[in-house]
């Protein structure tokens, strides 16, 4: 079957291009794709973020804003929206501004027996979504640049933060997750589930950019049931934002 999705063009330019949106600063080579609005938003209120631009309005009008790292570097911030489309369409705009360097932080379903909270580091995600198939050709899998790992790995250790590293399982459609597809996932080497890194990953190594991801596990589904843990109220999130927006200058 000839699917269009494996007809990969590799060469070059699409019929249009993306732009930055234009900010009230210029961008730094610096981002952190942030999925914890309300963290993003304790920033903003304590003094740490300040708000410098949005997104179109077509896009949802996320803002974006500047914080700092502990060294006084500029690095931009910004919620890329929930799915593998959206978030690359964020992730292609903020590169047309210069940005260089990207950490995603964010939060996932476990497949393996993992505590709420608990860090992952993932060396690579498997394609079972759409967007990455346009920006690399057919594929299983695509791997995270291992010395992108390496260095997110070394700022865990030196914070003394559990951690594990391992493949994720990106998926367009968390509700057809079912046990044969956990287990298949599983049986891979998942050992975790979420919407975007392999677009993410994919997208960022076609425009020669770098990209790293530090994600907790959230909801459970490594028994016989989905187990909700109230995930998003973990205390895993406060923890992993200022991570990230260090880690952006550590590759």
């Amino acid at each position: 079957m000839d699917l269009p999705l494996l007809q990969f063009d590799s060469t070059g330019a699409g019929m249009y291009s993306p732009s930055a949106p234009k900010l009230s600063e210029p961008w730094p080579e610096r981002a952190v794709l942030c999925f914890f609005r309300e963290q993003i938003a304790a920033l903003v209120e304590r003094g740490a973020a300040r708000r410098v631009g949005r997104f179109t309005v077509e896009m949802g009008g996320h803002d974006i804003y500047i914080t700092e790292d502990s060294a006084g570097e500029r690095v931009a911030l910004f919620h890329p929206t929930v799915g593998a489309p959206t978030a690359v369409h964020h992730l292609e705009r903020a590169i047309a501004g210069g940005v260089r360097s990207f950490v995603v932080c964010g939060g996932t379903g476990a497949l393996v027996e993992l505590a709420m909270g608990h860090v992952v580091v993932p060396s690579g995600a498997i394609r079972d979504e759409g967007t990455s198939f346009h920006y690399a050709p057919p594929g299983v899998s695509i791997d995270t640049d291992p010395d992108v790992v390496d260095a997110l790995v070394a700022l865990l250790e030196e914070q003394s933060v559990p951690h594990a590293v391992g493949l994720t399982w990106t998926t367009d459609a968390p509700f057809r997750e079912t046990p044969a597809m956990v287990a298949a996932r599983r049986d891979q080497g998942c050992l975790l589930v979420e919407m975007e890194a392999s677009a993410l990953l994919a997208a960022a190594r076609f425009r020669g950019v770098r990209l790293g991801l530090l994600l907790y596990a959230g909801d459970d589904l490594s028994g016989g049931k989905w187990d909700l843990r109230n995930w998003t109220a973990s205390d895993a999130r406060a923890r992993l934002l200022p991570l990230a927006i260090e880690a952006t200058g550590r590759f």
